[in-house]
């Protein structure tokens, strides 16, 4: 509780212990990093979308190594809350392979020997054996024992959080936490909450975008997490040999574009490559970005089959996902390279490796969101891939292309996107992606929000609603999330009120990434290539990794954006003007109170957040004004 009237819960309280355990001399495997795991206020209550665990810890994905987090559902956070916890911190390591039980307000640390060096599946099959079929998990698999730096954490429903905290996890020999939780957390005004549950079901009531997946692997129902009844497009779904498994986003189809160019491989392949990342817990994203540049230096001939050991000539066949995997979670050879991640494989390996990669690697995810001039700032200032903010946008991007073709299937026309953005984003030029006005109050709203869902903590999948069939304008209300934080708690508190708590959590984050050598203004952009490589995508050139903000271009091969009227304008062959952008980011500055020249935080600003411990800490090193 000393945390929640300033922080809410989720990543605002992960963010704030770790400002105060993890010192930024501290490394990602060290027994001092903290691996640390929260759910928010809204947790278990009955809030729509409310199921998600936030992951907050040292990544080893990063170069350098350094603050991150992830965002992972299904149903460990809500019975991690029904069992008596808001939130895990773990430190230290343990002399063997260990396993924690939470059980109904008990906690025990347990030998798990009969765990190690086992597989997703293997390991949910002996927990449930031992300890009930109600129990629920979040573990690593090989990767992450073998300290693999892309290595995952996984759920028991096929939840996951990148940023390579399942390394971290096997760094601490700690295998999985289990729970057990029958409790039921208290709402101060349930019938209240009853009502804006209905709400927010009947405002989300539309399609989604659903998988990206091939006809040939079939639908069978929906996976939703735990107490959620929107839809988001987690489904089970069937291959045609009968295997059936729970898939959603990007990694339900990493492996896609290789299998395709691969003549009589079965389309059964791209789901087993999936299931195989998974049971390994390695990041599909980094995977996807491994086997992209595997075949860019084999096609060079820049890499060989001897000198990888690796069977370059069948990328796109099962064989060959299954021994990159294996060579890498195990590191054997040339895995033991690549299993460093991808950043310091090529560092390693020199100059004409580095010459096969495209864009940022650095960071966890690489970065995407070179289309639009609102990602711009979002890309430039997180350590990862802000795949909530960007999803904001690509969501109603989506849903805009959809209504061009089908205006059956959603109700964003070009009127109802200009609309929403000036309501959610904050000013009537935010909805022009052709243009860069606006954008730095757009992604300053942006930020705010998905700080304070990750704090609640709310799925990015189903919030905001900005958009309905169930409203006059077809508008969505962004009130939502403060009217139910209110009848939940009891604590009454507007939009504003909310937003604010965005604002701290967002500058805690900034004086983190300071501290730890994120250099104010030179490390603020989105990558060199955005501002020299036009936007160029299509059908005929769909991505290798099916990204959030991607998922309009993939079907949208003249990649339109909605004009100032209903016919639609392109910004293909477009790049990001570097004069332009600068005076965008010297804008994002001045909203946020920065000083515009050095883009260090005000003490002022700081201060007037409740921020002053901040203040003396990151004086005395410099990093502020």
């Amino acid at each position: 509780m000393p945390y929640a009237g300033r922080f809410l819960g989720g990543r605002g309280i992960a963010t704030r212990i770790y400002w105060e355990e993890v010192g930024p001399e501290v490394g990602a495997f060290a027994p001092e990093n903290l691996l640390i795991l929260m759910s928010g206020p809204l947790e278990a209550t009955g809030v729509q979308g409310a199921s998600r665990l936030e992951v907050v810890g040292k990544s080893p994905m990063l170069m350098p190594e350094g603050f991150c987090y992830g965002n992972l559902g299904g149903y460990f956070g809500p019975f991690l809350k029904k069992a008596g916890y808001d939130g895990i911190v773990v430190g230290g390591c343990a002399k063997r392979p260990s396993y924690i039980l939470v059980n109904d307000g008990e906690v025990e640390i347990l030998d798990a020997s009969s765990l190690w060096g086992k597989g997703i599946c293997q390991v949910r099959e002996i927990l449930r054996e031992t300890h009930g079929k109600n129990v629920h998990f979040v573990t690593t698999g090989v990767a992450g024992e073998n300290k693999c730096r892309a290595a995952t954490l996984m759920t028991d429903h096929q939840g996951s959080a990148t940023g390579g905290f399942g390394a971290v996890m096997g760094s601490k020999r700690l295998k999985a936490i289990a729970v057990v939780g029958t409790g039921k957390p208290a709402v101060a005004r349930p019938e209240e909450l009853t009502r804006l549950n209905r709400l927010t079901i009947n405002l989300s009531n539309q399609e989604d975008l659903g998988t990206l997946l091939p006809d040939d692997l079939g639908f069978v129902r929906r996976a939703p997490c735990y107490q959620c009844g929107l839809s988001c497009g987690r489904n089970v779904i069937r291959t045609p040999s009968g295997k059936e498994g729970v898939r959603k986003c990007q990694s339900s189809a990493f492996y896609l574009p290789w299998v395709q160019k691969s003549p009589g491989e079965p389309i059964e392949t791209v789901f087993d490559a999936t299931q195989i990342a998974n049971d390994f817990s390695l990041c599909t994203v980094e995977l996807a970005r491994i086997v992209r540049w595997l075949e860019d230096c084999y096609r060079s001939g820049y890499l060989t089959e001897e000198e990888t050991g690796l069977k370059l000539s069948k990328i796109g066949s099962l064989e060959f996902v299954e021994q990159l995997v294996n060579t890498i979670a195990y590191r054997e050879g040339f895995g033991d390279v690549i299993a460093e991640g991808l950043p310091r494989a090529v560092q390693r390996l020199g100059e004409k490796a580095q010459s096969h990669v495209t864009g940022i690697i650095s960071r966890v995810g690489g970065v995407n969101g070179s289309h639009y001039n609102i990602t711009y700032l979002l890309n430039a200032l997180e350590p990862r891939n802000p795949i909530g903010m960007i999803g904001e946008l690509a969501g109603m991007l989506g849903q805009w292309f959809m209504h061009r073709f089908s205006p059956g299937s959603s109700p964003v026309s070009s009127e109802v996107f200009r609309s929403a953005a000036a309501r959610y984003w904050g000013n009537e030029r935010a909805w022009d992606l052709t243009s860069y006005e606006g954008k730095a109050a757009a992604a300053v709203r942006i930020q705010n929000r998905t700080y304070i869902q990750d704090s609640l903590i709310l799925c990015s999948n189903a919030w905001p609603v900005m958009c309905s069939f169930s409203t006059p304008d077809y508008v969505g209300d962004p009130s939502i999330e403060s009217r139910l934080f209110s009848a939940v708690t009891g604590i009454e508190i507007d939009e504003a009120g909310l937003e604010l708590y965005g604002e701290r959590i967002f500058n805690l984050q900034r004086g983190i990434l300071l501290r730890e050598g994120w250099q104010a203004r030179a490390s603020d952009i989105p990558g060199d290539h955005v501002f020299t490589d036009p936007v160029e995508r299509s059908i005929g050139n769909a991505p290798a990794v099916l990204d959030l903000d991607e998922t309009a271009f993939f079907f949208n091969s003249q990649m339109t954006v909605p004009g100032s009227g209903e016919e639609p304008v392109s910004i293909a062959h477009k790049s990001l003007d570097t004069r332009r952008f600068e005076k965008m980011r010297r804008e994002f500055y001045e909203l946020r109170g920065w000083d515009t020249e050095t883009g260090l935080q005000r003490s002022e600003v700081l201060e007037g957040l409740g921020l002053s411990d901040m203040v003396r800490e990151l004086a005395q090193r410099g990093l502020v004004r």
